[in-house]
Formats: C-alpha cells, structure tokens, sequence
C-alpha cells in the first residue's frame, strides 16, 4: 500500500508567483529618481533573489552595498539555501507571468527610458491589487462590496516577502550584467 501523497511545489504556485511578480514591480520598478529600471532579465534576478534570500547579503557585499539585515526564518529554509537557479533561466514561466498581469490589466510598460528595451511597472489596477496584498484595509474602502482578496496568513506571507523585495532596494539600478556576475560569484563560492 505505497500511495503518494500529492505535492505542490509552492514555488510553480501561479497566483503566488504572478503576486510576488506584481510585488517586486511594485517596489522597485521606479528609481528614487522616477525612472523605470525593471527590465526582463532584473526582473529574474530579483524574483530569484526575493524566493532565495540567503543570497542576498552576498550579492549585497559583492556589490558594495549595506548589509540588510534579513529574519533568519526566511534564510534557512531548504529552498533558500539550495541553488536552483531555474527562475533566471526559464524565459517561459516569467512571460507567464507578465502576460497574465497584462491580461489582468495590471501592467504598463515603458519605452522611453530606454528605447532599447522594456520597462515594466504597474497600473493603477495593478497598484491597488499590491496595496491589497498587502493592506487588506484598503481593499475594504475601494472594494466595499467584495470580501478582501487574500487570508490574514496568506497577508503576512506578502508582507514578509516585501520585507525582501525591500532589502534589494539598493540594487535597482545595477546594471543587469553586474547582478548576474555577483549571482555567479554566489554561486562558485557554494
């Protein structure tokens, strides 16, 4: 009587995936100086970072920026210590993604800033989704009709994984070739 039991990889979870992704361009889409700075390839990085957080302090340091101090209750699970670089290599589950939060109209892109490439940020629509993650308050004076989108322990899953977007702050405006070079050095060194 050897029967599996089903199991989900919380990390090919779609709504949660398409929640950090609106998250992250949420936080970090615009730099302090208003420009949009999250192309395609930041955008792994930085999903990569936020699902990985013991990383961060390391690509911190290699970067020459302040150490963040990060709750060791995200750092050392088995996944965040592991090195499974899938999400900064499979294109097709971030155009997933984004092509849902478009769908969802929640999207908005920039072409300006850099006629060379694609800068993601969010709608109003997908502004107010974010806020609702993470203030289910809000949710209830611009939505009065409908229940809030989220469970209290699914809100602080949200607000616990802005606590790591928050942390990466300081490498928005890194150039994407340096992330990916300090991720390389994270990696030889494990």
């Amino acid at each position: 009587m050897n029967q599996a039991l089903p199991y989900l990889l919380i990390d090919d979870d779609f709504s949660l995936n398409y929640s950090l992704l609106a998250l992250i361009i949420y936080k970090l889409g615009l730099s302090s100086k208003k420009k949009a700075v999250l192309d395609f390839e930041k955008i792994q990085v930085f999903i990569y970072l936020t699902k990985n957080p013991s990383k961060i302090n390391e690509v911190l340091r290699l970067a020459g920026k302040k150490f963040a101090p990060i709750n060791s209750q995200y750092t050392y699970t088995i996944e965040s210590l592991s090195t499974n670089v899938d999400i900064l290599f499979n294109r097709s589950k971030l155009k997933a993604l984004i092509k849902e939060l478009a769908a969802r109209g929640m999207l908005a892109c920039d072409y300006q800033t850099d006629p060379g490439s694609i800068k993601y940020l969010l709608s109003p629509t997908g502004s107010l989704f974010v806020e609702n993650l993470i203030d289910s308050t809000s949710y209830d004076t611009a939505c009065p009709s409908q229940q809030p989108p989220v469970s209290k322990h699914n809100q602080n899953y949200f607000s616990s994984a802005l606590e790591v977007i928050d942390s990466i702050s300081t490498l928005q405006t890194q150039a994407t070739t340096k992330l990916y070079s300090y991720l390389n050095a994270v990696f030889k060194g494990n």
